[in-house]
């Protein structure tokens, strides 16, 4: 299968949405019942989007297959927390790549843009948040050499 990864255009924004639309989704069925799947589609939702896409600290990759945009990846820069010593740190918002694709490698080379436009920006940590129950998510990333930081707990009171 051939593809190609370039960076977002404007252009892309709505496909993007969509994408993103179909992640929230798998996310809200499988993992997190809390998740509004339709988010990107908002006012709020749409203005993050094109914040990743023109900003100069945020990023978004899109992966074509025969001119048919089949995935995406974002992230951005920002703050570290006060206790760390470092000042920033690159978070991996959100990665999608439509079924079908999967398994050809596609998510590696994501990650591989990624990481290069990290270092290019001169920041060299990066961080991603997956649901606990996503575990072929957080192998996926753990190939990719991240490793496990921080655990955030949550309880409903409902």
């Amino acid at each position: 299968m051939e593809y190609k990864i370039r960076k977002a255009a404007i252009g892309d924004l709505r496909i993007i949405q969509g994408l993103n639309e179909k992640l929230c989704i798998k996310e809200y069925k499988e993992f997190d019942n809390t998740i509004i799947s339709n988010y990107s589609l908002t006012e709020e939702g749409k203005r993050g989007f094109e914040k990743c896409i023109t900003s100069e600290t945020s990023v978004t990759f899109v992966t074509e297959n025969k001119r048919k945009i089949i995935g995406y990846i974002t992230g951005g820069i920002k703050e570290a927390e006060d206790y760390r010593d470092i000042k920033y740190i690159c978070d991996l918002g959100s990665m999608w790549v439509d079924e079908e694709y999967r398994g050809k490698g596609i998510g590696k080379e994501f990650f591989k843009k990624f990481e290069k436009w990290c270092k290019d920006k001169k920041v060299f940590r990066l961080q991603v948040t997956a649901s606990t129950q996503n575990e072929k998510g957080i192998n996926f990333y753990k190939r990719e050499g991240f490793e496990d930081y921080d655990i955030v707990l949550e309880k409903d009171l409902n």
